[in-house]
């Protein structure tokens, strides 16, 4: 099923993301839920905040991209990345970044805004499947990435918040007609009582 996805303003993308402690039937729903919304919006991740949960849990897919190379290891051995996609991540975790790397980024949840922005080159994520079963995997370029801007929306980070100060400046306008707006259409009982633009 396609979900709706949460737009900037909204609270739950400001917030940390509970724990999984089991994966139950409902946790699966989600994830197969979340996949689909993923390659219905051509998005290349998404996290269950952006769904409108505050969960560890988030799928990506970079295959189909081919203009920005991404490498995946297992065991120091590189894997077949079409083959290794999706990832279904529960309680993921960033481990050994290393290098540095500057490519522009975007968000489902933050619809026509795309800035420059500094990640690491290669990480290590830990975490587990929908087996509960832990996989640990070295990535590079574009899914390194990805994985990133994932688990910040995990920790209510979004990628705006990693912009340079004169880029953050540019869009203030554009962010706070999209924050006004979303918070516009939210019931009174979900509306925060502060501003979720961070400066």
């Amino acid at each position: 099923m396609v979900l709706e996805i949460t737009k900037f303003g909204h609270p739950v993308l400001r917030e940390k993301g509970k724990r999984i402690e089991r994966v139950t039937p409902q946790i699966r729903a989600l994830a197969a839920d979340m996949l689909e919304t993923m390659h219905a919006a051509e998005g290349l991740g998404l996290a269950a905040q952006q769904v409108g949960h505050a969960l560890m849990l988030t799928v990506i897919d970079v295959s189909g991209v081919t203009d920005r190379p991404s490498q995946l290891f297992i065991d120091g051995k590189m894997q077949d990345l079409a083959a290794s996609m999706p990832l279904v991540l529960v309680n993921p975790r960033l481990r050994n970044l290393e290098g540095e790397q500057t490519g522009s980024e975007g968000c489902l949840s933050i619809p026509d805004v795309h800035a420059d922005i500094r990640r690491a080159n290669k990480v290590t994520v830990h975490a587990l499947d929908l087996d509960g079963k832990e996989i640990v995997f070295d990535c590079t370029g574009l899914l390194a990435r990805a994985a990133q801007h994932e688990v910040d929306h995990l920790n209510g980070i979004l990628f705006v918040d990693r912009m340079d100060s004169a880029t953050r400046v540019s869009l203030a306008g554009k962010l706070k007609k999209m924050q006004k707006e979303t918070l516009a259409a939210l019931p009174k009982s979900a509306k925060p009582r502060r501003s979720l633009v961070r400066s």
